[in-house]
């Protein structure tokens, strides 16, 4: 059976966020027949117990393939199995800890998609969830309706993963091929953004159709991480060596403030060996180099 609409949910110890996300999917509306690929990472709390309750009340028109693996593996590889899992003719994605709110957000990407077949993607606005009262209930970008560019999408933290919709031939483009192939990628939503813009174009929508839940266990949550930002070094420079031009600077530019951010905080920290994992990043890019120098030598 080909699917209209393959959604990946991916969970790791959110028992206390999943049924909300998977409520989501139940809820939506529209003629569709709908694959809910929910991939469990070997979670030690309980939600395990917490999906296999939940699966029981699904509709009709959704199936559901869940698959709890018995050791983790990690965020990234454990999307990359999920990938595997699609056979659907779109896709769409919700994280364990976010929710989708609007009833008819899949049928209206779905709709998009197959009366405008020059676009391989679109997204849509998300609100932020937190227990700040000073971020709850903002926006998590302001989307506007028109199309956007790879550059944009890049270079600006725009696009939340459950805002998302793609053809399914993403997933068989040489872009994501070439660049979606290393298990230890800090992220994979971004990535797979660009390829889906390498086969067609990607259009914004401004409805607000989904949550993003902002909290400390989040995988971007915004406390300082080594660990994470070298490996986001590798992300874009993977990004930068495929897309070349524009991207590319981008790419390198990102690296090197990245790099040198946390190069002088180790450094003071007097974490001398983390500091020292910075460096080749430092200096890999020349023409950054002679910029810097150039412009305080001038100063």
């Amino acid at each position: 059976m080909k699917y209209s609409v393959s959604v990946i949910i991916l969970s790791y110890n959110q028992q206390n966020f999943i049924e909300k996300a998977i409520r989501g999917v139940f809820m939506q509306k529209g003629n569709l027949s709908i694959e809910l690929i929910i991939c469990d990472d070997c979670s030690i709390d309980k939600t395990d117990e917490v999906i296999q309750n939940i699966i029981l009340d699904a509709p009709q028109n959704i199936t559901v393939k869940y698959f709890h693996h018995p050791k983790n593996l990690g965020s990234t590889p454990n999307f990359y199995f999920a990938l595997k899992q699609v056979t659907g003719k779109y896709l769409a994605f919700c994280e364990g800890d976010d929710y989708w709110t609007d009833p008819n957000k899949l049928h209206l990407q779905l709709q998009f998609l197959q009366e405008n077949p020059a676009y391989s993607m679109c997204f849509h606005t998300a609100e932020n969830i937190s227990d700040d009262s000073n971020i709850n209930g903002t926006l998590f970008s302001k989307i506007e309706e028109r199309e956007y560019t790879p550059l944009e999408i890049y270079r600006h933290w725009i696009v939340h993963t459950a805002t998302v919709m793609m053809k399914v031939e993403v997933l068989q483009s040489p872009a994501k091929n070439t660049t979606m192939q290393d298990d230890s990628l800090q992220y994979f939503d971004t990535i797979l953004f660009l390829a889906a813009s390498s086969i067609g174009r990607i259009w914004g929508m401004q409805q607000k159709m989904s949550c993003y839940r902002r909290h400390d266990a989040g995988l971007s949550a915004g406390k300082i991480n080594f660990k994470r930002d070298l490996k986001h070094n590798k992300l874009d420079a993977i990004i930068g060596k495929y897309y070349a031009g524009e991207i590319k600077k981008t790419a390198d530019w990102q690296i090197f403030s990245r790099s040198i951010a946390d190069f002088k905080i180790s450094f003071s920290a007097k974490k001398i060996m983390t500091a020292i994992r910075f460096l080749p990043w430092l200096f890999r890019n020349k023409i950054i180099i002679y910029y810097l120098f150039k412009k305080t030598s001038k100063n």
